[in-house]
């Protein structure tokens, strides 16, 4: 069965091109102002999500002539918009995110963005792409990816029996603890790394 895959884009810098993007989404989520990046894209929002306070009156119009679905949030709220858009995607059944924007922020967005999407991790996974890194939230992976081509992960918790093939470091079974630097700037040794986490949450972040 094919996996339903929405695309969110989220406010802030979004240094991607378009042919790092699939061709098609089953849902187009736009974030406030992240809209822009969608239309910017040649992209066809589904839904637009946030207060609403930061998108111009021209992506409005268009949401609103594309028949985009509206859901407007309370200014006075206890979570991000994004969190908003992450729910919705969770109630629209997706299997895999795909996460544009939200680049060169304030410390506390950047990090904000980061906690969320590993925490989710056990529901949906996630792929924010950026444009110097691909950034993945998930605990098994396989990755295609160049020779000498750098990568690292980045432990959100303690990593329970921690593999990983096909890198310069590789690691067999091994408990990683939060905080840890052992996993930062590996580099692979062919075209292919797997890498698998029994337990944990991390953030696996390859440079692009």
């Amino acid at each position: 069965m094919k996996s339903t895959i929405t695309l969110i884009s989220a406010g802030g810098d979004c240094g991607i091109e378009r042919d790092v993007l699939e061709d098609e989404y089953k849902y187009l989520i736009g974030v406030d102002s992240g809209v822009t990046h969608l239309y910017k894209l040649f992209f066809q929002p589904t839904h637009l999500v946030g207060d609403f306070d930061s998108i111009s009156e021209k992506d409005l119009g268009r949401a609103r002539k594309d028949e985009a679905i509206f859901i407007e949030l309370d200014k006075n709220k206890n979570r991000t918009d994004l969190e908003a858009a992450y729910d919705l995607a969770i109630e629209l059944n997706s299997d895999e995110v795909v996460l544009i924007g939200g680049e060169e922020g304030e410390t506390d967005q950047l990090f904000g963005i980061l906690l969320l999407c590993s925490s989710l991790s056990n529901k949906i996974r996630t792929t924010w792409i950026q444009k110097d890194y691909s950034i993945y939230f998930q605990n098994e992976i396989l990755l295609d990816i160049d020779f000498g081509q750098m990568f690292s992960i980045i432990p959100i918790s303690d990593l329970k029996n921690l593999v990983i093939e096909g890198a310069k470091w590789d690691i067999n079974t091994k408990l990683v603890m939060f905080g840890s630097s052992e996993t930062l700037r590996n580099q692979s040794i062919g075209k292919e790394i797997r890498i698998s986490i029994e337990e944990g949450r991390a953030a696996i972040a390859v440079k692009t």
